[in-house]
C-alpha cells in the first residue's frame, strides 16, 4: 500500500518510517556551495548601542559618540525633534541678519548635541530646571566659546544623522 502512495512520479516523497533521522538531518545541512554563499555574504553585526537605536520607534535615530576637540572629549548626540523645535526658536531672534543667523544656529545646535565636556556636563541645575532653562544656560555658556571649536562640533553633531542613515539603509530599513 506505501509503494503505491508513495510512486515514482513523486520521488521526493517518502513516508516517515522509512529513513531514519539521522538522514532527516542530514537534509538540513546546507550544502557547500550554499555554505560557500552564505560565507560571500556580508552579515552585519550589531553593537548593543545600534540595537537599541532600532529598539522602539522613540529612540529610531539616536546616536551619540565622543569626539576630541582641540584636545578636549566632547560627547555630543543628535537631535530629536523637540531640540530642532528648540533651536528654530532660539535662531528666530537672529533671522536676517548674517554671519549672526548661521552662528546662531551653530550655536544652538551645540547647546541641544553636547551632553559633556571632559566628562562635566556642559551645564548643571543646582535644582530642577526644565528643558527650555537647560537649554538656555548651555547657549549662554557656549556664545563665550570660539567660532573654530562651534563649527567643529557643529559638524560633528549633524554628521550624526548621516552615520545613522547609512546603518539603516544598510540593515533595509530604509528605502533607497
Amino acid at each position: 500500500m506505501t509503494d503505491q502512495i508513495f510512486s515514482q512520479e513523486e520521488p521526493q516523497l517518502r513516508p516517515p518510517q522509512l529513513f531514519s533521522p539521522d538522514e532527516e538531518e542530514r537534509e538540513k545541512v546546507a550544502s557547500p556551495e550554499q555554505e560557500t554563499a552564505a560565507e560571500g555574504e556580508e552579515v552585519t553585526e550589531l553593537t548593543n548601542e545600534e540595537r537599541l537605536w532600532f529598539e522602539t520607534l522613540v529612540t529610531v535615530g539616536r546616536r551619540s559618540k565622543t569626539i576630541t576637540v582641540m584636545g578636549h572629549e566632547v560627547v555630543i548626540q543628535n537631535l530629536n525633534t523637540d531640540d530642532d523645535l528648540r533651536i528654530g526658536l532660539f535662531c528666530k531672534n537672529f533671522q536676517g541678519a548674517p554671519p549672526a543667523d548661521s552662528r546662531a544656529y551653530q550655536v544652538a545646535t551645540c547647546a541641544a548635541g553636547i551632553r559633556s565636556v571632559d566628562g562635566q556636563p556642559l551645564y548643571r541645575s543646582l535644582g530642577d530646571s526644565s528643558d527650555q532653562e537647560k537649554f538656555d544656560q548651555k547657549v549662554q555658556k557656549l556664545r563665550q566659546y570660539y567660532p573654530v571649536v562651534i563649527t567643529q562640533i557643529y559638524r560633528e553633531i549633524l554628521s550624526l544623522d548621516g552615520e545613522f542613515m547609512e546603518l539603516a539603509q544598510k540593515l533595509g530599513k530604509l528605502n533607497g
